[in-house]
């Protein structure tokens, strides 16, 4: 407040102290037979106010004291011409004199008990002054200009109050917002500081969750080629890809745990450790017996019954290569596979139950088995894939528009496969987000 009062008050003040001496030339014009008078009050006034002002810090002066100066001794000095003066000169003065305190009342920047200070002495001054000097009688006095200064002065000191009153509302409102403009920012510094704690815990557990998923060596050794295009929702994922080989049988499996980001990614964690259990330490390596153990597993671990609601669990789409044989056994829970062969795609068709607890009694797994031809590719694939958004009608990609692509896609090597893949689905989507993690896992034997 004291520094726009400041602002203000310095200013008005060498209005006031440069302005008052022209007004000497007009005194000599109306009234020369007091002019000398006159010119040597305007001169001492306007003196004084520039020594306040080049003195106001010396003088440890606040900005309201300091506007009191000039203020009071200008009213003094036309206090004093107003006695000098008859009444058509003072009806003239009279306007000035208006003029004068309206001006002022747009320089002030002080409470209303200043300007009432200033109003008071004002009218005292001049009634002492009129009484000592003039010979016009009150009704004279409030008819030649009087009552219109009585006005002025109510105005004016009306239209410095609510300018001050507005300001200091607004420099108030300023000062609010400026706070919490603050505490806004030093909420975003908290909430952007726990965000990097939050994502670098995640990406720590993205490293955790890559640590526990079997090498992909196993594939290589035992499969003539494959790919895995992992693209995640978040930074880490709910779906699972997961291979082993047990007594001439190479396992894998792709997953879809129930939901994404940190708690599918510990679903996924969950079910990499039980299969690696039920696979490698138990032997087991048929599709359908594994499913069947990995959901009594599943169950078990999270203690789920089979009541209405209770659905944490994962689909999934899971193959066992007998490489002594040459065929594929293969059981879904939910979750669909692929086989092409020479430009036909063959439905490797999954159970209608999760690994996990449903509502009814448990049925065993089915199983399937297909005997392996030369060049077979086969896909195990999330449901991620399919259920992305986009196109010119915003619709998701789709299971037919799917089995179509990898159709025309098995006959290319695996690694060209993943990159047509990823490009498929990058010119589908184009800038839409992702709704779901996406997984496809390919492999010829």
């Amino acid at each position: 407040m004291d520094t726009i009062a400041w602002r203000y008050h310095v200013t008005g003040g060498w209005v006031a102290a440069l302005l008052n001496p022209v007004f000497i030339l007009n005194d000599l014009a109306v009234i020369p037979t007091h002019w000398v008078g006159f010119a040597v009050i305007r001169l001492v006034v306007s003196g004084l106010i520039i020594l306040a002002l080049l003195g106001r810090q010396r003088l440890r002066l606040d900005p309201r004291t300091f506007l009191l100066v000039p203020y009071l001794l200008i009213s003094l000095e036309n206090a004093y011409m107003w006695g000098h003066m008859g009444p058509e000169l003072f009806q003239m003065h009279t306007l000035a004199y208006a003029v004068l305190f309206v001006g002022a009342s747009m320089i002030a920047f002080w409470p209303l008990r200043w300007s009432l200070l200033v109003v008071v002495v004002t009218v005292l001054a001049n009634v002492w002054s009129l009484r000592a000097n003039s010979n016009m009688t009150t009704a004279e006095v409030m008819a030649n200009g009087g009552t219109l200064f009585t006005c002025v002065l109510v105005i004016s000191t009306l239209l410095c109050q609510n300018r001050y009153r507005l300001a200091k509302r607004e420099i108030l409102l300023r000062l609010q917002l400026a706070e919490r403009t603050e505490q806004a920012r030093a909420q975003k510094l908290v909430i952007e500081a726990a965000h990097r704690d939050l994502t670098d815990s995640i990406r720590y557990s993205e490293r955790i969750q890559q640590a526990l998923l079997p090498r992909t060596e196993v594939l290589d050794r035992h499969l003539s080629e494959h790919f895995i295009f992992n693209r995640p929702k978040d930074i880490v994922s709910g779906d699972l890809h997961w291979c082993a080989h047990r007594d001439g049988r190479t396992v894998v499996c792709v997953a879809d745990c129930t939901g994404h980001g940190v708690p599918g990614a510990l679903m996924s964690i969950l079910g990499s450790t039980l299969m690696k259990t039920i696979v490698q330490d138990r032997g087991t390596t048929a599709p359908a017996a594994i499913l069947g153990q990995l959901r009594d597993e599943v169950v078990s671990a999270l203690s789920q019954g089979n009541e209405a609601g209770q659905s944490d669990g994962m689909d999934m789409a899971l193959c066992s290569v007998d490489h002594g044989a040459g065929v594929l056994h293969f059981s879904g829970a939910f979750s669909t596979g692929y086989l092409v062969r020479q430009g036909e795609l063959i439905e490797l068709t999954a159970d209608r139950w999760p690994v996990g607890a449903h509502v009814g009694i448990p049925k065993p797994f089915n199983e399937q088995q297909v005997a392996l031809q030369k060049d077979d590719m086969v896909y195990l694939c999330s449901d991620g894939f399919q259920d992305q958004f986009g196109g010119k009608l915003d619709k998701k990609f789709g299971r037919t528009r799917m089995k179509k692509l990898f159709t025309q896609l098995a006959h290319l090597p695996a690694r060209e496969q993943h990159r047509a893949l990823r490009n498929t689905l990058e010119l589908w989507q184009q800038e839409r987000p992702s709704v779901d993690d996406v997984l496809v896992l390919g492999f010829r034997v």
